[in-house]
């Protein structure tokens, strides 16, 4: 599924995973692929590439070709996150494949590329990796069978994929990566590096072991890190024109603060928050639609003989009916979901909110506290919903198996299928081995079954769809037991069966444990950085396009 549905942790190991690398590896590396324009973007030579060292330690090293590869791999990740994200606004970001890294300016700065910043973050993680080859090497630590067939995998899928598409794999590696003269054999030794280090990060995460007392005393020390409040706010801004004078601006200003008062006091003296706002967000809307009635009164007084027999709509009609569906789509429950907001804070924040600090203060605002913050030009009133609290809820265990509604001839197939898969289930042993095992059983040369294993830990999400709400209260429901299945569609997209396997530990606890982990797998790393020195090659790496 595209969506994400929960909120997990080791499931793929993603807290390590991070820490060690930075960049993500496996299926996405095939992403280049299916959105590049494909065309290389400059091919070069091949023994350039593998006679230069970019990086090395005592026993491993980094050609350019790798780190070329690496770069390019890194920009396409960044690439695909923000299409999924922003779509048509990727070129405010400086992206732009139509041309060469060097030339996409990262976020517009004029003196920053996107290459700068890929190769900068590819330095940093391959100074860590190079750092946990060696001391797993040093601890005897080798890749297992699984780890071997994992990367012959990936590079089988590489294969397959560019043949699908009618490319050579050198042209799919140009396409994806910058050049020909990357070979699979390139790919295939980072993978070994990359999953050496991680696999040997995560078994130091996993041999971590600490007493309630040192969860507690963390916890104590750090307590903002894992505290949250839910929150109503609703800014009021001054409203004036570009080319308002002094006077203007001013007068906006104070109408607009007076205003916010207005509306402060009367929540302050009981009035319903979302009441409140919800009615004066209609005054605007209403001021917009008079607005574009009077204009288009005007527009239809002064317009031709020939403008008013035409069909065609005119500007004026588009702006007022627009400013009637913006009225008619504001309801509480609307204005209720734009003005609620979770609100985390950390102990690490050097200088926090005047909201935040009365939030989040030794002695917290109460249920139902407001608070009223102005700015330079605007005023934001507060209320607070709940509390500065933690997770107390707990974490679950569940699996997944995904269907893709590409797959079948409508939904209804899929809902079949879906059935069928739960009867056979229903029908056998309700573990979550053989749950998992009907992804195989299932799938065919048609149909996808894909299954995620076991995902432990698995917190609640914070998505405000309605889709994914459905699922976070059917797995969290009190209700739920040890053994219970269901499946949920997702529109345009295709449906998940969810095995409910057991309940974890609370949430809050999870994200301390979490947090003690990863900070001493982070002290970890920089003492294997000092024991196992990493050379760059800087007139190397000055080469990589």
């Amino acid at each position: 599924m595209a969506k994400t549905k929960v909120n997990t942790k080791n499931a793929k190991k993603t807290d390590v995973w991070y820490k060690v690398l930075a960049i993500v590896i496996g299926v996405v590396l095939l992403f280049g692929l299916a959105v590049a324009i494909m065309q290389p973007t400059g091919l070069m030579d091949y023994i350039t590439l593998h006679t230069q060292t970019a990086m090395k330690s005592e026993h491993y090293s980094v050609n350019n070709a790798q780190f070329m590869y690496l770069t390019h791999l890194t920009y396409n990740n960044y690439y695909q996150t923000l299409y999924e994200n922003y779509g048509s606004y990727m070129s405010s970001f400086g992206l732009d494949r139509s041309l060469p890294l060097s030339q996409q300016k990262y976020y517009g700065s004029s003196s920053t590329s996107w290459l700068d910043t890929c190769v900068r973050e590819v330095r940093s993680s391959l100074t860590q990796t190079l750092a946990l080859c060696e001391a797993a090497r040093a601890a005897g630590f080798e890749l297992t069978a699984d780890d071997r067939q994992t990367i012959d995998d990936t590079i089988q899928s590489l294969k397959d994929f560019a043949k699908s598409n009618n490319y050579s794999v050198s042209n799919a590696i140009a396409a994806m990566y910058g050049s020909k003269g990357i070979s699979k054999g390139d790919i295939k030794s980072v993978l070994e590096m990359q999953i050496l280090a991680t696999n040997f990060a995560q078994k130091l995460s996993d041999g971590y072991t600490y007493t309630n007392e040192q969860i507690d005393k963390y916890y104590d020390e750090n307590k903002l890190d894992f505290i949250k409040a839910d929150y109503y706010s609703y800014e009021v801004k001054a409203d004036y024109e570009s080319g308002a004078s002094d006077e203007e601006k001013q007068a906006a200003i104070s109408a607009a603060k007076n205003k916010a008062e207005e509306l402060h006091k009367r929540i302050e003296d009981g009035a319903d928050f979302v009441t409140v706002i919800t009615e004066y967000k209609k005054e605007l809307a209403t001021a917009e639609v008079e607005a574009a009635q009077k204009a288009l009164d005007d527009a239809k007084a002064n317009a031709t003989e020939e403008a008013k027999d035409s069909d065609k709509k005119s500007a004026e009609e588009t702006a007022l009916d627009d400013a009637k569906k913006k009225l008619e789509e504001i309801t509480e429950e609307s204005v209720k979901k734009e003005i609620l907001t979770t609100a985390h804070t950390t102990s690490t924040t050097a200088t926090k909110t005047e909201a935040e600090e009365w939030m989040f203060a030794d002695t917290p605002a109460q249920d139902g506290a407001t608070k009223l913050v102005t700015s330079d030009e605007s005023a934001t009133i507060y209320q607070m919903v709940k509390s500065a609290y933690r997770d107390e809820y707990n974490t679950i265990t569940i699996r997944e198996l995904d269907l893709k509604l590409d797959d079948f001839s409508n939904k209804e197939a899929m809902k079949e299928y879906a059935d069928k898969i739960i009867a056979d289930f229903n029908g056998g042993e309700k573990t979550g081995d053989a749950f998992d095992a009907l992804a195989e059983k299932y799938k065919t040369d048609k149909i996808t079954v894909t299954s995620r294993g076991q995902i432990k830990e698995t917190r609640k999400s914070t998505s405000t769809d309605e889709e994914i709400i459905a699922v976070n209260d059917w797995l969290f429901s009190s209700d739920r037991k040890a053994g219970d299945l269901k499946y949920f569609e997702f529109e345009d997209e295709g449906l998940s069966i969810y095995f409910y396997e057991e309940t974890g530990r609370a949430a809050w606890l999870v994200s301390v444990d979490s947090a003690m982990r990863s900070k001493d797998l982070e002290n970890d790393i920089n003492s294997y950085k000092e024991a196992y020195p990493v050379t760059v090659n800087e007139k190397a790496i000055s080469n990589i396009e």
